[in-house]
C-alpha cells in the first residue's frame, strides 16, 4: 500500500468528512488516481486526482460549495475529479456529468470519462472509500485506451505543439518555461507508452520509458525528469533557447513515429 503524504491526507480527509456532512450517505466510493496512486506524487507538482461514486440525486450546487470551502481551508493543493453515478465504473465510460478541476467544477462535463481513467482506476486505484478496484467489475479496456491515447496525441498535443512553434508570440515563449518542458516532454511521451505497452505510466515513468524508447532525445528527457523529480538541481542547458528547440524535436517526434 503506498503511504499518503501528510498534505494529500489532510485533503482527502477533509473532502470526506465534508462530502458526509452535507451530503449524508450519499458517498459509495472515493478512489485516488494518477499520480498519487502511481506512487510518483511530488508536492508542489502534483494534483489530488480523483474518482467518486455518488447516489443520486447529485446536488452540483452542493459540491460546487464543498470544493469552494476545501480550496480555502486546505490551500496549495488541487483537487481534480469526477463524480459517477453508481454502476457507471462497471460499463464502458460514456457520457457527460460533474468534473471538478483546478477548483472550478462543472456539471455536465465529459473530461476524464474515457478509457484511460478507467484503465488507471482499475489497475493502480488507492480506495478511501468503497471496495477496491480491480478488472473484475470495473469495465476497463485496454484497446480502448490505447485508441483513446492516439486519439489524445492528435487533438490535443498536435494542435498544443502547432500553437507554440513561433518563438515570438506568448504560446512560443512559454516553452522557455520549465514547467512547460516537464508538461510536454513526459506529457507526450506517457501517451506513447500506454500505446506501445497498454499500460498508463506515471509521469517520471514516461520519462525512464523515453529514455529508452527515444535516446537520441535523451538530454530533454533527462531535464523533464530533473524538473519533476529534483526541481532545485540546476538545469542540464546552457540556453533555454537550446532547451525549447530540442523539446519541439523530441515531441515531433514522438508525434510522427508510426505505431
Amino acid at each position: 500500500m503506498i503511504e499518503l503524504a501528510l498534505s494529500v491526507q489532510a485533503v482527502t480527509s477533509r473532502l470526506l468528512g465534508m462530502l458526509d456532512a452535507r451530503l449524508p450517505g450519499r458517498l459509495e466510493a472515493f478512489y485516488l488516481v494518477g499520480s498519487i496512486a502511481q506512487g510518483d506524487f511530488r508536492e508542489g507538482q502534483s494534483d489530488v486526482d480523483f474518482v467518486a461514486v455518488l447516489a443520486e440525486p447529485h446536488d452540483a450546487a452542493i459540491l460546487a460549495a464543498i470544493h469552494a470551502d476545501l480550496a480555502r481551508d486546505v490551500s496549495g493543493l488541487d483537487c481534480d475529479g469526477i463524480y459517477l453515478r453508481p454502476g457507471e465504473l462497471a460499463a464502458p465510460p460514456s457520457g457527460t456529468g460533474i468534473c471538478l478541476r483546478a477548483g472550478r467544477l462543472d456539471p455536465l462535463s465529459a473530461d476524464e470519462r474515457h478509457a484511460v481513467t478507467w484503465l488507471l482506476l482499475a489497475d493502480s486505484g488507492i480506495a478511501l472509500r468503497g471496495r477496491a478496484p480491480d478488472h473484475r467489475w470495473v469495465a476497463a479496456d485496454r484497446n480502448a485506451a490505447i485508441a483513446h491515447s492516439r486519439d489524445n496525441l492528435e487533438r490535443y498535443w498536435r494542435p498544443w505543439l502547432h500553437r507554440r512553434r513561433l518563438l515570438l508570440s506568448p504560446a512560443g515563449l512559454s516553452l522557455l518555461r520549465e514547467e512547460a518542458v516537464a508538461w510536454g516532454c513526459l506529457g507526450i511521451a506517457r501517451l506513447h507508452a500506454t500505446i506501445a505497452q497498454g499500460r498508463v505510466p506515471s509521469k517520471s515513468g514516461a520519462g525512464e520509458y523515453a529514455l529508452r524508447a527515444f535516446p537520441d532525445h535523451a538530454r530533454i528527457t533527462t531535464e523533464a525528469l530533473r524538473i519533476r523529480i529534483y526541481p532545485v538541481s540546476p538545469t542540464g542547458y546552457g540556453s533555454v533557447l537550446t532547451r525549447r528547440r530540442e523539446l519541439i524535436a523530441f515531441m515531433d517526434a514522438v508525434l510522427d513515429d508510426p505505431q
